[in-house]
Formats: structure tokens, sequence, C-alpha cells
């Protein structure tokens, strides 16, 4: 990869596998992707960074993505999401990032599952919409309590009313609530 792909359709499992390359430091496999994995206004059926460890910026931007497999992913640099749509589970279980992680402007339809996640580095989500429920305000909750707010920053994020762990602060941290069932349900 390296280079910028734009305004594609991929179908089936993008695998990121042949990217893959083993560098040794001090002894010690340094495994991973050492090229910038940048994807513009593409159709995914579906992205594979699974297990992966990723030393240059990972960046989707404008992309629909039907299945997504982020667990145990690893971002030594920056994660980039913005205007993407996720129409099914987000499989983010695990991630851990040393660097900067920024989601904008992005709807997550399906269930997001964020167990285990490690956000070491700064988190900005802004205008992030989990419409199929998540676990990251939980386990942000009981792992990072203290740097949500400042290190992690929300800004007009939508959560479902159960997504919200109790005592949290959702109007201090930027969160707003997902109205629930169609606009139907509500004449």
């Amino acid at each position: 990869m390296g280079e910028r792909i734009e305004n594609l359709r991929i179908a089936g499992l993008l695998d990121l596998d042949p990217l893959v390359v083993s560098r040794w430091l001090c002894g010690e496999d340094m495994r991973g992707i050492y090229q910038p994995i940048v994807l513009h206004d593409c159709i995914l059926d579906g992205i594979d960074l699974e297990g992966r460890t990723f030393y240059e910026m990972v960046e989707l931007v404008g992309c629909r993505i039907s299945a997504a497999h982020f667990t145990q992913a690893y971002f030594y640099s920056m994660l980039m999401i913005e205007d993407c749509i996720f129409e099914r589970d987000f499989h983010g279980r695990g991630i851990q990032n040393d660097g900067r992680v920024i989601i904008h402007n992005t709807v997550f339809s399906g269930w997001a599952e964020f167990e285990g996640v490690s956000l070491r580095g700064r988190a900005d989500l802004m205008g992030v919409s989990f419409l199929g429920g998540t676990n990251l305000l939980h386990t942000l909750d009981n792992d990072a309590h203290q740097r949500l707010g400042h290190e992690i920053l929300f800004r007009g994020c939508g959560f479902r009313a159960a997504d919200v762990p109790t005592g949290l602060d959702v109007a201090k941290l930027g969160i707003v609530p997902l109205v629930e069932g169609s606009p139907h349900d509500r004449d």
C-alpha cells in the first residue's frame, strides 16, 4: 500500500498480511506494517487489521465498511477515521494505541465492541454516533476514568442510554443521548 487509495470498491476482505514485515531491533522482532494505510472514499466489504501492529498512520476517510476487524490492533502512530460508516458490528476488542486516535463524523450502525481497549495516546471523538450500541464508555470509565474529558475527548457523540455508565457526567464530556426507535414510533 503506502500510497493513497481512492474511490475504489474492494470486494471481499481487505487483508493486509502481504504488508507485514519483520524488523529486528536489539534482538527483538518488531514485526508489523511500516507504511501508511490511507483509504479515501472507498467501499469495503471488509477490512482486517486484527492482531497487526501499525508503525505508520492508518487513515480511513469517507469509507463505507461492511465488516471491520480491529481486534488486538496496535497503533504506534495515528489512527484516523473520518466521515465513515461501519454498516455492521465493529470488532475493536483490545485495540491499543501509543499515537493519536481521531474519529470524526462517523457512524457505527452495528454493535461497536471495545472491551479491553487501551488508549495510551490522545483520543478525540467528535460527531460519532453509536447507533447499534457500544461498551466504549463502560470500558473507559473502568480503565481510563481520570483521562475522560482531558486526554480522551468527546464532542457531540451520540450514545444509547444503556451504553452510558451511571453517574457519568455526559453533558460535561460532550455526549448526547441517541433517540432510540424509528421516527415513526414517536408519531
